[in-house]
This record gives structure tokens, sequence and C-alpha cells, in this order.
């Protein structure tokens, strides 16, 4: 057993990954302010109260697209297992072709994502990370990844309607009843929802108008994916939670082999 992380904006994903398989998934807020004692303390907590002994684990593997917190998270973890985890970055072999002008911008958690899908869908194929940005990224047909697109996420239309426009509430991202709101809040949630499954919708059709060919996979992940991929008007969109995790468990694999 390996003991992953996802370290988001806005969360920070951990799982206890078997043979690829997920046996346990804990959440955490990301929180800046936090010390490696009080990670190290909660991730303690989090796992022992699920029956899970973390000294159990043979190895850790990070992703992170906060610089600041993997500087707190690693030792934090490294306490936890008695294992120094790796941080997905240069140097680690991921098996990932990508043709980018500058690969080491591409974040951890999507190369994680597309070393998943590369091994799981198939090829070419789009991958739709729905966190506090919504990342789209393309695969080729040989499993490169050759680019992709950045959008404002689901988390930042909802909280930025509520700090930027001041008559307006902060809500819940429920389904809503209709698309036409009758009042102030089913009207937010409508516009984000709606608008966010319509903005995926349109963004896969312009990229594979640019691939020149249809998409023979299209995978969607991330803390919002669940909520707004029954909306897009796009049939075939694969709703996986555990991309990110089983591309970690795959990267660890291949760097202890290398070893």
């Amino acid at each position: 057993m390996i003991l992953t992380l996802d370290i988001g904006n806005a969360s920070i994903s951990v799982c206890c990954v078997e043979n690829g398989a997920r046996m346990r998934r804990f959440q955490l807020s990301t929180d800046k302010s936090r010390t490696t004692d009080e990670y190290t303390a909660l991730l303690g907590l989090l796992a022992q109260g699920d029956g899970v002994q973390l000294s159990r684990c043979s190895g850790a593997i990070i992703a992170s697209v906060v610089p600041q917190l993997t500087a707190v998270l690693a030792p934090a973890v490294q306490r936890c297992t008695g294992h120094r985890p790796l941080i997905v970055g240069p140097g680690v072999k991921s098996g990932l072709n990508i043709r980018m002008d500058d690969p080491t911008e591409l974040g951890g958690d999507l190369v994680a994502a597309a070393v998943a899908a590369s091994e799981r869908y198939p090829l070419p194929c789009i991958l739709v990370d729905m966190g506090t940005a919504t990342a789209v990224g393309v695969l080729d047909e040989k499993g490169c990844y050759v680019g992709g697109l950045l959008c404002p996420g689901v988390s930042m239309s909802q909280s930025s309607l509520a700090r930027d426009a001041s008559q307006l509430p902060d809500v819940s991202l429920e389904k809503p009843k209709r698309i036409i709101g009758k009042n102030t809040r089913e009207s937010m949630r409508s516009g984000i929802i709606h608008g966010c499954a319509a903005m995926v919708d349109g963004v896969l059709d312009r990229v594979e108008a640019e691939m020149g060919r249809p998409a023979a996979s299209v995978v969607a992940t991330g803390e919002n994916a669940a909520v707004i991929v029954p909306n897009c008007r796009r049939s075939g969109i694969t709703l996986d939670e555990d991309l990110v995790m089983y591309g970690l468990w795959c990267i660890w694999r291949r760097n202890r082999d290398a070893t």
C-alpha cells in the first residue's frame, strides 16, 4: 500500500492505494497557515479514524500545485509513513511525452491524470479536470500530451459572483430545478452550473475541430466534475474520480522499478 496526495488550491485529496486500487480516501482543506506538526496530526487522526495504519505504507507520492504546501506536507507524510515522498516534477520518471514549450509548466496533477488516461482509455483523449480551475488537456493517438486550456473553474465562478457583486448571496452548488431561475439563488445556481456545462461542451467541440478528428475518449475528473458533467449536452463523457490517484500510483511504480 502507498499513500498518494493531490494538493490543490482548495483541497487536498489523500488516498491509500493498493495495486492501483483505492482503498481509502481522505479530504483535507488547503490551509497554508497549518504547520507540518498540524498536518502530521491531521493525517494520523483521519487514517486512525478509518482503521488505517499509515506506517504500513511502502511509499508515498505527492502531486501539488501549491509549492509552499509541498514543503510543509512532505515531512508530515514522511513522519506518518516512514518514507520520503516522491514529488512529481522535473527529474521524476512519468513516462509521459509532454510536447509543450516548457514541459515543467505542466502541473503534477495534470501529469498524473494524463499518465492514467493513457493507460486506461482509448486515444486520442481529452481530459477535463474540474478543480479550482477547469483544466483541459489533450493526449494524441500516441499518448503524447500536446497541450490544453485553462478556464475559470466552478468554485471560482461561485465565489467571484458572491464576492464582487454586492447584492448577490453565496449559494451552494445544488442542481437547479430549471434553467430559467425564478429567484436570485436559483438564477445563480443555474448560471454557474449550466454556464460551466455549456463551456465544457463548447470547448470540447472546438478542441476536436482543431484536432481534425473526434476524440476516442473524453474523461472528466476533479471535485466538481460530478456536478457539471450530468448537465453537459455532450454524451459519452466518462467520470473518473480516481484518475489522478491512479496516475500517481503508476508514476510511483515506474520510479520504484527504475531504482
